[in-house]
């Protein structure tokens, strides 16, 4: 996996020299309100870590996983997520969460925007899909804004804070990103990247 980095934010992958500061991370309040995070000893999570695949290519199965930092903040201010299972190897599902006081600066939409590129142009995955509670409004605006369309609820689809919650499932497919991709790039002003 690479570092990417956007005009606000840094997104460090996760590998096992950064298992302690993901660790960290996770011990800030207000991250499991909308989403079930299993709480691991820092050595559990580290073992985890160790076993998760290192580079994000075609046919490329597991967790992948980046840190997300902002010359703004101090320290790590959330994570994104890809998840590729052998089941469905050309679907991925991504995940991500800011700490609170970084939450509503558009940070998630241009995080969740760079992982969409990376897995749209690193891998050979068709469809990308996520998941989060109707009431989690901002996190579904995230998704609208970066292309992604509510397809459906799915009734008892997770578990947070020990309760069985709906979830809105969102998806995007590769065809679509690509077409609004050469849209905006159509749009862009002359000398412009």
């Amino acid at each position: 996996m690479r570092m990417m980095r956007t005009a606000n934010l840094t997104m460090e992958p996760v590998g096992p020299e950064k298992a302690r500061d993901m660790w960290r991370l996770l011990q800030r309040p207000h991250l499991r309100d909308f989403q079930d995070i299993p709480r691991l000893a820092l050595e559990e999570l580290e073992r985890q870590i160790r076993l998760r695949p290192k580079r994000l290519v075609r046919g490329a199965r597991g967790r992948f996983e980046w840190l997300l930092r902002a010359d703004t903040f101090e320290g790590s201010i959330g994570w994104v997520s890809l998840r590729i299972n052998d089941r469905t190897p050309l679907l991925g599902e991504i995940g991500y969460s800011l700490i609170a006081e970084a939450r509503g600066q558009g940070l998630a939409t241009e995080a969740v925007r760079a992982l969409v590129e990376e897995v749209f142009t690193q891998t050979d995955l068709t469809e990308i899909q996520a998941c989060c509670l109707p009431e989690n409004v901002p996190s579904r605006a995230v998704l609208a804004k970066t292309g992604f369309r509510e397809t459906r609820t799915i009734t008892g689809g997770a578990i947070v804070r020990g309760k069985r919650v709906n979830v809105v499932e969102h998806q995007l497919h590769r065809g679509e990103w690509t077409v609004k991709r050469r849209a905006r790039a159509l749009r862009r002003p002359a000398g412009r990247p």
